[in-house]
């Protein structure tokens, strides 16, 4: 092949620019300093050997050299003409001081928007919690002018109790050493962690945490995160990205959520808990590949979902995902934060009751800290590529701070509670029974005819929907929709004294693909909660639906 015409040109200047530092060096064999006007003779002969390459190359290719010239002419000119260029120096162009006086007054009358606005409509009052004492919590409505009032707590994920100082009867409730371990820790350490875990944010009880956890789900290791919401949101958008494939549970809430968009990967949606339809898609994607000749290895693909659903309290079918999982070759990724301390014989959560495996029947699991242990923050665990993986890899990990040391020591006290205590589950069961054995008899007439329960009754975190008969019992045909009627029975239950949430207004962002929750009335079980609560909270649950709904 022929050499570029301008590396021959290149090459002569290189070489007789050689020439002249050789015939320098060659004066002074001796480690002498060459005299400055041996220098200066050498620098004046440098624009001539520049010429002289230059007109080289001219002669050989003239017109290569007119555009590069014509170019480089162009960006000097952009460049000196934008620097000095000031349009405020224009008089035509500039404001003068009444136009720059009014301009300010619109802004400041018109443009600037409050740093707090008061006057948003929420459609609800609103209700302030001054605090948490398990079953119970004090709070304050916008209409009471001030007052406090204790009510039952049916509204928080305090699951254990370990938020909670004393359990029934118990003066030494997995609360107490939660707080004790907690206290301790902020004496020893303070309060702050002074930066992100990769950058002087790591503490040694964050270490003791990932190893405990990691002992305690018999995985290589776990990473943990500053936020419960951002642990999947995180852990999701490390392994999937774009040009890859996400099988995604339209039930799930929203760090899922989150985590699917940052992630930018492909997204395929099944229709909530159903298997058929999940095996419909896996079909869909592996004749997609047929068709386009192309291998299931050429793209990362997931298939996520929830352990326990916290937008429906439902449980995915484990058994049956994973069968299909091992048939089209995914790796699954499932959060357990509702179920985790919730559910299996040791509150592993739904792996455990499953009888399923850590690591091999699912490969990527992410824990929050903050429901049945009652800290702050996340795990994920895994095996030991995908816990390094995310240390330079998740988001939440490598730019948010870390988590406060205490609420690590009390993460690693609420583990050591659920491995000792395991009555704690054996009484979350118990209240659950009892919950649904309460609710057909207290709510007869109410249940399944106006209300029904969509979550599962091994959840304890329990979800009540209206019945599609429900218009063939109601005496007014004229009732307003569904989410505010279960909005007005939330009202009035909190006006009687029970606090639960009315999941009628969700924001979530419809584009995404998914499918919305319908309105329903949430209520969550604890270990803290007596049988004389679920008695109160039932009565007064059949009351405002009765009153509502003009039964």
């Amino acid at each position: 092949a022929a050499p570029n015409m301008v590396l021959p040109n290149v090459h002569s200047l290189g070489y007789k620019a050689g020439q002249s530092v050789h015939r320098l060096i060659e004066k002074h064999q001796a480690p002498e300093i060459p005299s400055l006007f041996e220098i200066w003779e050498f620098l004046k002969s440098l624009p001539y050997l520049y010429r002289e390459w230059w007109w080289n190359l001219v002669m050989q290719d003239p017109v290569h050299v007119l555009v590069e010239t014509t170019l480089l002419l162009s960006v000097l000119y952009m460049l000196i003409s934008q620097r000095n260029r000031d349009w405020r120096q224009d008089k035509n162009e500039r404001l003068q001081k009444e136009e720059e006086k009014a301009l300010l007054r619109q802004w400041k009358q018109e443009e600037r928007v409050e740093l707090a606005p008061t006057d948003i409509d929420y459609g609800v009052p609103q209700v302030i919690v001054h605090a948490v004492h398990g079953r119970t919590m004090d709070i304050q409505q916008g209409d009471d002018n001030g007052q406090v009032h204790t009510v039952l707590n049916f509204a928080t994920n305090d699951f254990l109790g370990m938020s909670s100082s004393t359990l029934e009867n118990d003066q030494d409730g997995p609360g107490v050493a939660v707080k004790n371990a907690s206290r301790e820790a902020l004496s020893k350490y303070g309060c702050g962690s002074c930066g992100p875990r990769g950058f002087y944010g790591t503490i040694d009880v964050h270490l003791d945490l990932e190893e405990a956890i990691s002992k305690f789900t018999k995985t290589e290791g776990a990473i943990m995160y500053s936020d419960g919401a951002s642990t999947v949101s995180s852990t999701i958008a490390a392994f999937a990205k774009r040009g890859d494939l996400l099988v995604v549970d339209d039930g799930v809430y929203e760090p899922i959520l989150t985590g699917v968009s940052l992630s930018r990967a492909n997204v395929k949606w099944f229709r909530h808990n159903d298997m058929d339809d999940l095996r419909r898609v896996l079909n869909e994607i592996k004749a997609t590949d047929v068709r386009l000749g192309r291998k299931s290895s050429d793209q990362r693909r997931f298939i996520v979902v929830e352990g326990l659903y916290k937008n429906s309290g439902t449980i995915v079918p484990l058994a049956e995902l994973v069968a299909l999982k091992h048939e089209y070759f995914y790796r699954l990724i499932i959060d357990e934060s509702f179920s985790f301390g919730t559910l299996g014989d040791t509150g592993r959560g739904v792996i455990e009751m499953s009888g399923k495996r850590y690591m091999y029947d699912a490969d990527i699991v992410t824990i929050s800290l903050e429901n049945a242990l009652g800290s702050i923050g996340g795990v994920t665990v895994g095996n030991e590529e995908v816990v390094d993986h995310q240390r330079l890899s998740g988001a939440g990990y490598c730019f948010s701070a870390s988590c406060p040391p205490f609420t690590a020591s009390a993460a690693i006290q609420a583990l050591s509670q659920l491995e000792s205590r395991p009555e704690l589950l054996r009484r979350l069961n118990e209240i659950r029974v009892y919950f649904h054995k309460r609710l057909s008899a207290e709510m007869n007439g109410v249940v399944p005819q106006v209300l029904v329960v969509t979550s599962d009754e091994k959840s304890p975190i329990v979800f009540l929907e209206v019945s599609e008969n429900a218009e063939a019992v109601l005496k007014d045909k004229s009732l307003p929709d569904d989410a505010s009627l279960l909005e007005a029975v939330v009202q009035e239950c909190l006006q009687n004294g029970v606090a639960m949430v009315s999941t009628a207004r969700h924001a979530q962002d419809e584009s995404m693909g998914n499918e919305l929750p319908l309105p329903a009335i949430k209520l969550t079980l604890s270990t803290v909660h007596t049988k004389k609560d679920i008695d109160e909270c039932l009565s007064t649950l059949r009351m405002a639906v009765q009153n509502v709904f003009c039964l």
